[in-house]
């Protein structure tokens, strides 16, 4: 079991061994925390089970889409006492919806590296993209799929509603991700799921090609941006070895 009560990430390749070699992790829940949103897409992918420290102190009764909910059902889908037999810690409708699914056989797994010739997974905003990045974004998909590859888009292909607050639409890019050959990113620095989908695939070992590295600023004070940064520039290198 592993613990994360702050994000102040030194290296981010021995986090990735520890979670790599755990089934359980205590997180402290910090939704705008880029690092913490990165760490929470490796455990994610690695089918790790979390428990949030601070639950008391978010409010997980809305039901639309936010990485507080969403981590909130991956958290009660890995607890063997939710729901309880008499179904007497069923409080909320988002909480309903997780004992339902449990009922059906829905567990939590490691998401396993199964690449496909040609397939390419897009990262890039989603829901507060700018007009500019989502007609860059669909030019960019249309000629990659006119030279032959198959890509996953998630602001085409993922589908975006979600009746368990984004645990399904991270799912569904996990596993898209996992069966890519490579990793596109348009970089949006202030993207949190591009964050988490990034840790995703840093995971998984993918290739990172950023697409749009002339807008950058990078700030190598900031995590994230050392990592892209890195990676990026070694895109024939495996990115386990680039924070070293």
């Amino acid at each position: 079991m592993i613990q994360y009560l702050n994000y102040n990430i030194l290296n981010i390749d021995e986090e990735l061994i520890k979670i790599e070699n755990c089934k359980t992790a205590e997180i402290v829940l910090e939704p705008e925390n880029k690092n913490c949103l990165f760490i929470l897409g490796m455990l994610f992918v690695n089918g790790v089970k979390i428990k949030i420290l601070n639950e008391k102190d978010i409010n997980f009764e809305k039901t639309d889409k936010s990485f507080p909910i969403m981590a909130y059902v991956w958290s009660k889908i890995g607890d063997n006492k939710f729901p309880a037999p008499d179904y007497s810690n069923i409080k909320t409708d988002i909480d309903s919806r997780i004992a339902d699914i449990k009922r059906i056989g829905v567990k939590l797994n490691k998401i396993v590296d199964k690449p496909i010739d040609n397939k390419i997974f897009l990262i890039c905003p989603v829901r507060k993209a700018t007009n500019e990045q989502k007609k860059w974004i669909e030019d960019f998909t249309k000629e990659k799929q006119h030279a032959g590859y198959v890509i996953h888009a998630p602001h085409i292909h993922t589908k975006q509603t979600d009746f368990l607050g984004g645990y399904a639409i991270c799912k569904q890019n996990a596993e898209a991700v996992a069966s890519s050959q490579e990793i596109d990113i348009y970089y949006d620095q202030s993207s949190k799921g591009s964050v988490f989908d990034l840790g995703v695939a840093y995971a998984l070992h993918k290739p990172l090609r950023l697409l749009n590295r002339e807008k950058i600023l990078f700030d190598d004070k900031d995590l994230i941006d050392a990592i892209v940064k890195a990676w990026a520039l070694n895109e024939k290198v495996k990115s386990k070895s680039l924070s070293k």
